[in-house]
């Protein structure tokens, strides 16, 4: 089985950090792993985004090997009530319902799974989750 995973997140950044309305909210704040000070607590300034679970699943057929990748990305704010996060939601939710380019390979179908949002238990942090699917074909 091909692995996509790391072109397609890397393809998932560059959109993201290009974007002008994900900028006004999250700047350039999309991390693989969030930052954290010396206590383990995050230092990262909110609001941001992370990426949470991949999985990879083949997707070969008699044309060409495939793989289907399963993406979750997290929002993240601790503004009052749950309006940023959702406006983060909404926002990525847009962008990332387009074909993206991923350096090796071809986009075959994509979409957005779900996107919820959410209190955490802290009671300070709201959370926004984004699921996507994206099937890709190497090129040749």
């Amino acid at each position: 089985m091909i692995d996509a995973q790391v072109p397609l997140q890397a393809a998932i950044v560059a959109a993201v950090k290009a974007d002008p309305g994900l900028g006004e909210l999250i700047g350039d704040r999309i991390y693989d792993s969030v930052p954290k000070n010396t206590a383990g607590q995050v230092s990262a300034t909110f609001p941001y985004v992370s990426f949470g679970p991949m999985q990879s699943v083949p997707s070969d057929d008699e044309c060409h090997d495939g793989v289907e990748v399963f993406v979750q990305i997290d929002a993240w704010s601790r503004k009052v009530g749950t309006v940023e996060v959702r406006q983060v939601v909404a926002g990525l939710t847009r962008l990332l319902d387009t074909a993206l380019t991923v350096s090796g390979f071809e986009i075959v179908t994509f979409d957005v799974q779900s996107a919820r949002t959410g209190r955490e238990p802290d009671g300070l942090t709201s959370r926004g989750i984004v699921q996507l699917r994206y099937e890709l074909a190497p090129n040749t």
